[in-house]
């Protein structure tokens, strides 16, 4: 058996086994901003995509939440409870890596070619497949409501939370709609990797100074758990899409809040859709068929 063989098996047998035996939980405190932080979508954040230029600022589309969203583009379901958010291996996967769809929003036919688009990269190199939903009880809702851009973790059977938002037009691009219907798919940001110590610094001194707190900091910036986000033997990718730019969050355009420690040019993440080990990790976590 090749040792890739080996890893998709073995990544395969192990998260069976979390689904099986474990409830895990992501470290997030509920009380930054607000009682419902997280929770709900704010239409503060739409007014700062009504502001934003791609062309003047660094930031990625996706990370204007900040403050209101969990890692700045993350919506968590309500039952929040001791400060913890549950997540339950046993549904949050697609079956047979399928992933039914409507849109719900009111898109224009460039945009919704942007979205097709985004979709097709996942056809195109995973076993993962955005189909139009026929009579499935379970699906993805894509809306564009004026909240800006963000998603729920992985699949829910109650379809509230199976629910994807792209403003437009800030988060219609390529890139923006990979990174969230990867955060639909069950993932989480690359720079919360329980290794994102060997390959990131985080700056709080970049931070606007009410944001300069623990709980602010572990609210965005934390490492999580190795079992939530797994490895697969895939090295760190500052290029993933779904790392967020060395500004986010920063205070002013002068000085970034995350800055490389292995050698890397230009910012981080990228703005046209998957990168290789993005489609490694998907392919791992679905147990696609190797080609």
């Amino acid at each position: 058996m090749s040792r890739l063989s080996y890893l998709v098996v073995v990544s395969v047998l192990i998260v069976e086994s979390w689904a099986d035996h474990h409830d895990y939980r992501v470290p997030v405190n509920g009380r930054r901003g607000a009682p419902n932080f997280a929770t709900r979508p704010h239409h503060e954040v739409g007014k700062r995509h009504g502001r934003y230029d791609q062309r003047m600022d660094q930031r990625h589309p996706f990370e204007l939440g900040l403050g209101y969203y969990y890692q700045m583009d993350i919506m968590l379901k309500p039952d929040v409870v001791d400060s913890v958010v549950p997540v339950v291996y046993t549904k949050y996967r697609w079956p047979g890596a399928r992933v039914p769809y409507v849109i719900k929003g009111v898109f224009s036919t460039t945009q919704r070619t942007i979205i097709a688009k985004a979709m097709a990269q996942y056809t195109a190199s995973t076993c993962v497949r955005f189909v139009p939903r026929t009579k499935e009880a379970t699906f993805v809702t894509i809306d564009n409501s004026p909240t800006g851009c963000w998603s729920y973790i992985g699949r829910s059977l109650n379809n509230t939370y199976n629910l994807v938002n792209l403003q437009a037009p800030s988060c219609i691009t390529t890139g923006t709609v990979a990174h969230e219907l990867m955060h639909a798919l069950g993932f989480y940001h690359e720079f919360t990797r329980s290794d994102r110590d060997d390959y990131v610094t985080i700056d709080t001194g970049a931070l606007d100074p009410k944001y300069q707190t623990t709980a602010f900091y572990n609210a965005n910036y934390a490492k999580l758990a190795a079992n939530l986000t797994p490895l697969y033997g895939i090295p760190y990718n500052y290029g993933s899409v779904m790392h967020y730019s060395k500004w986010a969050g920063a205070y002013n355009q002068s000085r970034p809040v995350m800055n490389n420690i292995k050698p890397w040019t230009g910012d981080f993440g990228n703005k046209v859709g998957l990168a290789a080990t993005d489609i490694q990790a998907i392919n791992f976590m679905y147990a696609c068929p190797l080609k």
